[in-house]
């Protein structure tokens, strides 16, 4: 008669790597997704960004050869998506905005990702209440200054100019922006927002700033739809990955306080490469977040 298979088990289990490396209560980064998207004007679709992202990181490497670092060496945990009602707004902005300031009031440095723009809002907002001085850098094909869109002054299309009422304009810095309405067009040369991508112009802008608290916010449309078509508001002629990622490493050593990554509808890019390449930008942000100026 065979022996009885040990109760426990005797094998090494590996957990996705935006589970987390370490418990909520000893993380110093957290990351939580924000999967909602009730004002999508073209493509509805990341409120399923979430599971598409976890399940691109099975199969991604911890370590990162950009920055020659490996989220293994990172106190980081992620609290999975709020749960964000479809069709109230109201209550998802309030939502996020309650969750984000538990976050921080933690003093964990809060990465929020998945859904459409607008629920950047109360990500930038919680920063902004911390810092007064608060510099927000984005990266984005469309400019989002929009006064309203088709009535409404709360969409994705808005949320820039939401903000900018908030922080004002002279604090706001955009890259990658190859879209938008003559209106935004003339906002946004009002008040010089406009900057081309390039690592040098974003560490010109960085330099600028000092030791000023920054929040990035980041669609990833700001990349071309033949790197990233997983997005409800495809833009051709953006940036390659490449030059994405020199521009995301000059906001190493900076002092920042938030970040975001944003716009993923999984389903129009049956590749899964939209959500890998989400994945690896967000390994990338918890890295940078690691080695931010206190």
């Amino acid at each position: 008669m065979h022996d009885l298979p040990p109760t426990s088990p005797t094998h090494e289990f590996v957990t996705p790597f935006f589970l987390g490396s370490c418990e909520p209560a000893e993380a110093d980064i957290a990351l939580f997704g924000v999967c909602w998207d009730g004002t999508s004007s073209f493509k509805a679709g990341s409120r399923f960004a979430g599971f598409a992202v976890r399940e691109a990181s099975f199969g991604m490497e911890e370590f990162s050869f950009y920055q020659q670092a490996s989220l293994l060496d990172i106190k980081y945990t992620d609290y999975g998506d709020l749960f964000l009602p479809p069709g109230q707004k109201g209550r998802v902005l309030e939502d996020i905005g309650s969750a984000v300031r538990e976050i921080r009031g933690k003093s964990q440095f809060p990465i929020a990702f998945g859904g459409e723009h607008l629920v950047a809002y109360p990500l930038v907002m919680a920063a902004h209440r911390d810092h007064p001085d608060l510099a927000v850098i984005h990266f984005d094909a469309h400019a989002d200054l929009r006064p309203d869109l088709w009535g409404d002054e709360w969409t994705h299309a808005t949320i820039l100019g939401r903000v900018a009422d908030k922080i004002g304009y002279e604090n706001l810095f955009q890259f990658g922006i190859r879209s938008g309405s003559k209106e935004e067009w003339d906002i946004a040369q009002q008040h010089g927002t406009l900057h081309p991508f390039t690592k040098e112009e974003i560490a010109k802008v960085l330099d600028s700033l000092g030791d000023r608290p920054i929040y990035l916010t980041c669609d990833m449309d700001v990349l071309d739809p033949s790197i990233y078509p997983g997005t409800g508001t495809p833009e051709p002629g953006g940036i390659d990955y490449a030059t994405f990622i020199g521009g995301l490493k000059q906001l190493k050593g900076r002092r920042l306080v938030g970040m975001d990554c944003l716009e993923l509808a999984p389903h129009y890019d049956p590749t899964g490469v939209s959500a890998i390449v989400m994945a690896k930008t967000l390994r990338e942000m918890i890295i940078l977040a690691s080695q931010r100026k206190r």
